[in-house]
């Protein structure tokens, strides 16, 4: 487990360069053309008032907001005043995404991102790889349970996400899950809706292929169930992420469910300063063999120039 401030540190400029990006790339002009009218807050939002909602729900209300967050995540990323711009991100996310979910929107993709960012805002992220670190760079060497914790539980809310949801499809439907006509039926059922943004047909090939159903079935399971694993064991961690990635751009090309934030949030489980020191050895390789095959170089051309010169004085 990684105890260095400076895991912590790049951890926290992945986090919310994330967020930063998907910020940046998604319209908040189109949700200000949806009237307040049609909103049902839930949980904390209903402490703002419709006033509030009426004047938000604006161009120019919405066009605040998304300024707000670019400018807190920003800073978040670079670590500049960090102990408060990762609140303030941390705050501003959730108020957006509680927003969101107040038109009925129902998507758990981002949710332990969010939780992630709060874990981050009161951890003391900004100590190493930021802009406040560099400016005190005593405390940038630091290491200890304090920045090792926070990584820790970051790597487990991700790892129940995907617990929890074996747990829910055992719960529910029991063994049964493991059916030949599971996985059919859930492809096919979200390919011919319109709710996604993608509308790929690979799930249609499915149902002529149901004897391997219940193989992808098991296996998707079984490794749900053995996400913990990769919080502990480096080599269970590199399987399980592996796998991950194959089953997210399969749910991408065969349900067109996609879920962008959980496969970014995968970079918690990085060691991130042996990754970076990994790099700067095979930098200092590199540059060793090209200072060697330039003094070979060089040592080629004298002996040719001492070659040609044996030819001439020999001819002369």
């Amino acid at each position: 487990m990684p105890s260095e401030a400076a895991a912590l540190g790049m951890t926290r400029a992945g986090v919310c360069g994330f967020f930063f990006l998907s910020i940046l790339l998604t319209s908040f002009s189109d949700l200000a053309r949806l009237p307040s009218t049609i909103m049902r807050p839930t949980g904390a939002m209903q402490v703002f008032s419709w006033r509030f909602y009426d004047a938000l729900l604006t161009p120019a209300g919405m066009l605040t907001l998304k300024c707000l967050l670019l400018v807190s995540l920003l800073a978040a990323t670079v670590g500049f005043m960090s102990d408060y711009a990762t609140k303030s991100s941390a705050l501003l996310v959730l108020f957006y995404e509680g927003l969101l979910r107040s038109f009925g929107h129902f998507n758990h993709d981002e949710m332990p991102a969010v939780y992630i960012l709060l874990v981050l805002a009161f951890s003391p992220c900004g100590d190493a790889f930021s802009v406040d670190g560099w400016a005190k760079s005593s405390r940038a060497r630091r290491r200890g349970f304090v920045y090792g914790y926070p990584v820790l539980l970051m790597r487990a809310l991700l790892a129940w996400s995907y617990f929890s949801s074996g747990l829910i499809k055992l719960r529910v439907a029991g063994l049964g899950y493991v059916s030949p006509d599971t996985l059919p039926t859930l492809a096919v059922t979200h390919s011919l809706d319109n709710l996604h943004d993608t509308h790929f047909r690979l799930a249609f090939l499915l149902p002529r292929h149901r004897e391997f159903a219940t193989v992808l079935v098991g296996l998707v399971l079984l490794w749900e169930l053995s996400f913990p694993l990769a919080i502990w064991s480096r080599l269970a961690r590199r399987v399980i992420l592996t796998a991950g990635v194959f089953f997210h751009l399969g749910t991408l090309f065969f349900m067109n469910i996609f879920f962008p934030f959980h496969l970014a949030m995968y970079l918690v489980f990085v060691d991130w300063p042996a990754v970076a020191q990994r790099l700067g050895r095979l930098e200092l390789l590199r540059r060793v063999v090209g200072a060697r095959v330039s003094e070979g170089l060089v040592i080629k051309s004298d002996a040719a120039n001492e070659a040609e010169e044996k030819a001439e004085s020999d001819n002369h």
